[in-house]
């Protein structure tokens, strides 16, 4: 995978995500998810390797720096915490 398509988020309990880049699969994967959170979620989770229960235990201020990511690399956020 291209490093450009990939970007390594550093969180404060000193690990690293590794998130890649969205593809029109991962689009097409969520699509059928009403609530935007969970889209957000499912996505998120798709691109990392996370898991949901995961995500939902991660302190909001190192999700928000997935959602950065997720920005970064092409996600369909208006901007990072536009959900919350």
């Amino acid at each position: 995978m291209k490093e450009q398509n990939v970007k390594h988020i550093k969180l404060t309990n000193s690990k690293t995500v590794t998130m890649r880049a969205p593809k029109v699969g991962d689009l097409r994967a969520i699509k059928g998810v009403q609530d935007e959170e969970e889209r957000e979620l499912a996505l998120i989770a798709n691109l990392t390797g996370l898991t949901q229960d995961e995500l939902d235990e991660m302190e909001l201020k190192e999700y928000r720096k997935l959602q950065a990511a997720l920005m970064e690399l092409g996600g369909f956020l208006e901007r990072p915490g536009a959900t919350f």
